[in-house]
């Protein structure tokens, strides 16, 4: 349980190392299964499929986590904007208006949706090795909110946060009910087996100056407040993508570690490293070119991080045309290091 005891600041033999999207289009039985299955939607809510695909990288790579298969969109899924997948442009939710939303939207603890999520979870607890952690995660509201305004695709997120700011007091209605929408289903994922959470809020960097710690920081505490109060003992991971200055702001007593990108500065790393855990930060594209960068720049990054308690990961998701070879190379440089705490 490497990553677990690091997450409680216990010594550990090697360096825990797992990747976001490690279970995806990079690998080869992926790509077989997805093709004999019904589609997108029906992999994430069907839970032998479900847990077959998180399976996949601990056996391939043998990786110190496994992170359930699902989608943060499956919350507004569950609340009554439904979830679709197209070709060309992955999962789409259901065109609704903010009022529609506030409106028609209700948490039901006993949704069927997301039950399937909790089963497959519970599958996978039964089949995953005892030292391998499995991880159970959720979008931050501002990243979830964002794609749940975007159904035709556009990324014109600035414009979304925009009109969030001219309608605060409706914006402030539909961000209560996705924190508690958010914190409800992480719980749910840690009753079903998940042994830690993980936050995604790819789209934080959207947020500037107030911005952030209005639609950012300041749900993302309330959500891990509201975990912790009822599952004091699950470590959290909060990953705010590419805020630059501003990680050291994530500090806070309900979340155990912060995801960092290479943006990060020595400075934030010594100030986050005195309270928190650091999670990072490799660039996928480093990853996927592989070679003597690959070597070169993975040992910046243990050393930078070196001495304190770290967990490896890249600084984003893995990138789909990233060879096998270079996954498993990665994987070895990690394992040979010593990490002196």
């Amino acid at each position: 349980m490497n990553l677990i005891n690091v997450l409680k600041r216990k010594k550990v033999e090697r360096l825990p190392i797992w990747i976001m999207r490690q279970a995806g289009r990079y690998l080869p039985e992926f790509r077989k299964l997805k093709k004999k299955s019904k589609g997108f939607i029906n992999m994430i809510y069907t839970p032998k499929i479900a847990s077959d695909i998180t399976l996949q990288p601990i056996r391939r790579f043998g990786f110190d986590a496994a992170i359930i298969f699902s989608d943060i969109l499956i919350i507004p899924d569950s609340l009554g904007q439904d979830l679709t997948y197209e070709e060309g442009k992955g999962p789409v939710l259901k065109e609704m208006t903010i009022d529609q939303m506030i409106k028609n939207f209700s948490i039901d603890k006993n949704n069927k949706k997301l039950s399937l999520v909790y089963k497959a979870i519970k599958e996978t607890k039964k089949r995953i090795n005892r030292n391998t952690s499995l991880i159970g995660f959720v979008g931050a509201p501002l990243t979830v909110s964002f794609f749940m305004f975007d159904n035709k695709k556009e990324k014109k997120y600035f414009k979304i946060l925009t009109f969030f700011k001219r309608n605060k007091k409706k914006a402030s209605q539909l961000f209560k009910l996705l924190e508690k929408a958010t914190a409800e289903h992480a719980i749910g994922q840690i009753n079903a087996g998940a042994q830690i959470i993980q936050i995604f809020d790819t789209w934080a960097n959207t947020a500037k100056k107030k911005d952030l710690k209005n639609f950012s920081i300041e749900p993302i505490k309330r959500i891990c407040s509201l975990i912790k109060k009822r599952k004091p003992n699950t470590p959290i991971i909060v990953f705010p993508r590419n805020v630059g200055a501003r990680y050291t702001e994530y500090i806070y007593k309900h979340i155990d570690c912060i995801s960092v990108g290479e943006d990060i500065t020595n400075k934030e790393i010594k100030k986050i490293q005195q309270k928190k855990i650091i999670q990072g930060n490799l660039p996928p594209k480093v990853l996927l070119d592989g070679g003597k960068k690959l070597e070169s720049e993975a040992k910046k990054v243990l050393n930078r991080f070196s001495g304190k308690p770290f967990i490896f990961n890249l600084s984003h998701g893995i990138m789909p045309k990233t060879p096998i070879k270079n996954v498993k190379r990665l994987v070895e440089i990690i394992r040979n290091y010593k990490n002196e705490v």
